[in-house]
């Protein structure tokens, strides 16, 4: 990974071990992870896409056959996609076949998924889903087994479910970092901010549902969490009118368009844009922390643990996010202005002072602010 050009010292060999060993506290939903509704979703060359089945019968899924099966999914073999749908959430397997029939037009399309009020639940059903898609495109009509599993998952799930759960997301936190570059910060402000953030994708979807989960744990403390929709399509722009905080990720090109109306932040690729499509501004210290964590995450990576790197950059940002918290707290409860020292100790910059101000304001503590002889940067984007 190349790292900028900025002159500032890297992690130390302890400092790198304190993140990977620290004590965050991953996204942790409580609610029950039992099953409520699997379901088969199907493209039918008359009417487009459709709810093939479902069970129980009684269970709504209006506007699942868009999510479950996305713009764009006739470009890709299979595919995995995550989405809310009325306060619970799903997971789908895509598949499709090449089928020797005019009906169908050559090509036979279908999703098989779970909806659970617990996102992290769902991922343990990925593998299974997989392969209930696979038997629903060979032999289609069949749903004897998803009725089964259904049932035999619901009489015998465990409890609790965290994101170490989640394995097969490893190296995705990684990529993530890979793909932002310094722009990681920027995302990071935002979230700390609580504001709408939308990822532009095209199918396969997968690795952007995966990137919201890591964004919902970069910010996750005690102090602040991220609101994941997952996967959201050009029908839930009354949700996302009304969300004051949310990630989510869309290959709706259309919402890209509606601007304020439905996302504060745009991203496109590593370019991270406001409703106007002007890039976030980057500060010095945006550049000097970058610089540490990328020299830190370079070193892991050299050695092969992808997931002690995950947990590296997952670590770094936990802890920045709780001194972060912790310092203004401090301030507000012992009635004192923000120091240069405070700044540093929480891996701060004089360029970071403006986008402080605005979080500062944003939270409603009463902190003043030093004022340095010359800010670098203006976070005027955010008021």
């Amino acid at each position: 990974m190349q790292c900028s050009d900025e002159s500032e010292p890297l992690l130390t060999l302890q400092e790198q071990s304190d993140l990977i060993n620290a004590e965050f506290s991953p996204p942790f939903i409580s609610c029950d992870p039992k099953l409520l509704s699997i379901f088969v979703v199907a493209f039918d060359t008359r009417a487009g896409n459709v709810v093939e089945w479902n069970y129980p019968e009684s269970y709504s899924l209006a506007g699942v056959e868009f999510k479950a099966l996305p713009s764009g999914a006739h470009n890709v073999q299979h595919d995995i996609m995550i989405f809310e749908l009325a306060n619970s959430f799903g997971l789908a397997a895509y598949i499709m076949k090449q089928v020797d029939n005019t009906a169908e037009r050559g090509a036979r399309m279908k999703s098989v998924g779970v909806i659970s009020s617990n996102y992290l639940a769902l991922f343990q059903h990925e593998e299974k889903l997989v392969e209930l898609a696979q038997e629903s495109v060979e032999r289609p009509g069949a749903y004897e087994q998803l009725i089964q599993y259904f049932a035999e998952y619901n009489q015998s799930f465990s409890v609790p479910v965290s994101l170490e759960m989640k394995s097969n997301t490893v190296g995705s936190m990684y990529d993530l970092f890979k793909s932002q570059g310094v722009q990681i910060f920027t995302l990071w402000k935002m979230l700390l901010l609580k504001k709408r953030i939308l990822l532009q994708c095209t199918p396969p979807i997968s690795r952007q549902c995966s990137y919201v989960l890591c964004l919902a744990a970069l910010c996750h403390s005690q102090f602040t969490q991220s609101y994941p929709l997952f996967y959201v399509t050009v029908n839930d722009m009354t949700t996302l009118n009304y969300k004051q905080s949310y990630i989510a990720c869309s290959a709706d090109m259309i919402l890209k368009t509606k601007g304020s109306q439905v996302y504060d932040v745009y991203v496109t690729g590593s370019a991270v844009v406001d409703p106007q499509g002007e890039m976030f501004p980057v500060s010095r210290g945006d550049i000097i922390r970058y610089n540490q964590l990328c020299g830190a995450v370079d070193k892991e990576y050299g050695k092969k643990n992808t997931s002690e790197v995950d947990r590296l950059i997952q670590g770094y940002f936990s802890v920045l996010t709780r001194d972060l918290f912790n310092t203004l707290t401090n301030l507000v409860t012992g009635n004192r202005p923000l120091q240069p020292a405070d700044l540093k100790d929480i891996r701060l910059h004089n360029s970071d002072l403006p986008y402080l101000q605005t979080l500062v304001d944003k939270l409603g503590y009463d902190v003043e602010l030093f004022s340095p002889s010359c800010c670098e940067e203006h976070f005027s984007a955010l008021l």
